[in-house]
């Protein structure tokens, strides 16, 4: 029987937080980036707040700037798509003259940080680090013949 792969699942907040850590430990020097943390629940007296306070629906989750350029990013959790205020916002930063993009999970996000050339260093996916982490659990957990042929033998003589 063939297993089919098992997809990856992880709310839109874990990718995040794990792009947060990829722009901590590998951005360039002199990138500038900020999370915009807009989504979430509010009641509507907040909501009213914002809005005065110049919050814009659909904005992205990531805003960087590098050597003068601006790029956008909205990042979406495995099975997730932007909505219409979400791709209004990518069109209108592009008019703007930014860079921007939407991703469906973390290694695309990764992937188009990497393709504005705002990282430093190779990324590792998910996927890698599974495989990695199974055929190291593998190697401990196998004896090696002669381990194996030494303790038959103890036994035979004991």
């Amino acid at each position: 029987m063939t297993r089919k792969p098992r997809k990856q699942t992880y709310s839109e907040a874990q990718a995040h937080s794990a792009v947060v850590e990829h722009l901590r430990l590998r951005a360039k020097p002199d990138v500038l980036w900020v999370h915009v943390p807009m989504g979430g629940a509010r009641d509507a007296k907040t909501g009213a707040i914002l809005k005065r306070m110049g919050a814009l629906a659909g904005t992205s989750d990531f805003l960087l700037w590098h050597q003068g350029n601006a790029f956008a990013l909205e990042l979406k959790a495995p099975g997730g798509r932007p909505t219409e205020a979400q791709l209004e916002f990518l069109a209108r930063f592009n008019e703007a003259g930014g860079h921007s993009a939407w991703a469906e999970g973390l290694d695309r996000a990764v992937a188009v940080l990497e393709g504005w050339q705002l990282l430093r260093g190779h990324v590792v996916t998910h996927g890698q680090v599974f495989q990695e982490l199974r055929r190291s659990v593998a190697a401990r957990t196998r004896r090696p013949s002669s381990v194996a042929t030494a303790s038959n033998e103890r036994l035979n003589h004991d």
